[in-house]
């Protein structure tokens, strides 16, 4: 099962994680937004941006971070496909979408994940819970807009968001 927490430091099926402690389950959506796209949390800091430098990353900062208590709602920020689910690495719990213009975004060091590869999500959904999994310096969003779904071809997301509408 795709769907995943931590639990004790090791990365588990969600159903299992939140097993006898109540809390959300897997079927969490947001209400349908009539906006394409939207804002990955709704209260957040912007902290560390995108191509920043310093001891916290291997060579420049791949995205844009949000600072947000652990287990915050993360939406996706518009429709589109589950591509890829991770537990584990700098990232730790991480979700890609692709989205229906062939574009790319990542949600990284989360605490859990409501979707699984192969699924469909609209804009505004709840995809997962945020966290401080992986290379974390504190609860927060790591979130990342990328060419292709893999490391390596991530744009700056704050231009690309506001081009679409959306202003952080």
């Amino acid at each position: 099962m795709a769907e995943a927490a931590i639990d004790n430091g090791r990365c588990v099926p969600l159903r299992r994680a939140l097993a006898g402690g109540g809390g959300a389950g897997a079927d969490h959506a947001a209400a349908q937004t009539p906006a394409r796209w939207t804002r990955p949390v709704t209260s957040y800091q912007l902290t560390a941006g995108f191509g920043g430098v310093g001891a916290n990353w291997a060579n420049t900062h791949s995205g844009q971070d949000f600072a947000v208590p652990s287990g915050t709602p993360v939406r996706s920020i518009g429709a589109g496909t589950v591509v890829a689910s991770g537990c584990g690495g700098a990232f730790g719990i991480s979700l890609v979408v692709q989205h229906d213009d062939g574009w790319y975004s990542q949600y990284a060091h989360l605490a859990a994940t409501f979707v699984t590869p192969g699924q469909q999500v609209r804009a505004g959904q709840w995809i997962g819970l945020s966290g401080t999994t992986g290379n974390s310096t504190g609860p927060h969003l790591h979130f990342e807009i990328r060419t292709s779904p893999e490391f390596g071809s991530a744009v700056d997301p704050v231009p690309w968001l506001n081009a679409r509408g959306v202003r952080l």
